[in-house]
């Protein structure tokens, strides 16, 4: 009976991460439809070796949302780091990418302390578990807005 009830409580658990991953994939999802709707939503295509993609973003409201496809699998001691660069270049972090090998696609809203409107730019690298301070890593792509 103890074993029953401690490999339930692990499935229990299992369930709930998953529950919780999948609240995440909707609500980022529902971001980007929302800012689909907006009049002030640019759309910047993502083209890279093997990942295709969009970055939405909306000044006006200070929102935006990455989604990416074909992103691929990286070890867990790194991480893809979001970059938003400033006009002389200087980079801010924006978030850390997590791909899922169950999700052919991902949509991630893209943080920033500052103002949209503050920046000229966005890009991707692969870095350290836990991030870099400026990019450190190999470019995974980079875009003008």
């Amino acid at each position: 009976l103890l074993a029953l009830n401690v490999v339930s409580l692990s499935q229990v658990r299992a369930l709930q991460d998953q529950q919780a991953q999948l609240m995440d994939q909707i609500q980022n999802g529902q971001m980007a439809l929302v800012m689909l709707s907006y009049p002030h939503t640019q759309s910047f295509p993502i083209q890279a070796e093997n990942v295709t993609g969009s970055f939405l973003i909306d000044k006006e409201y200070n929102n935006a949302v990455l989604i990416l496809r074909g992103l691929p699998p990286i070890p867990e001691n790194q991480t893809y780091q979001v970059w938003l660069i400033a006009p002389n270049g200087e980079r801010t972090s924006a978030g850390f990418v997590q791909p899922q090998t169950d999700i052919p696609f991902i949509s991630q809203p893209v943080s920033a302390a500052q103002e949209l409107a503050n920046f000229v730019g966005m890009g991707m690298t692969i870095e350290p578990a836990g991030g870099s301070d400026q990019p450190t890593g190999s470019q995974v792509f980079r875009i003008n807005f």
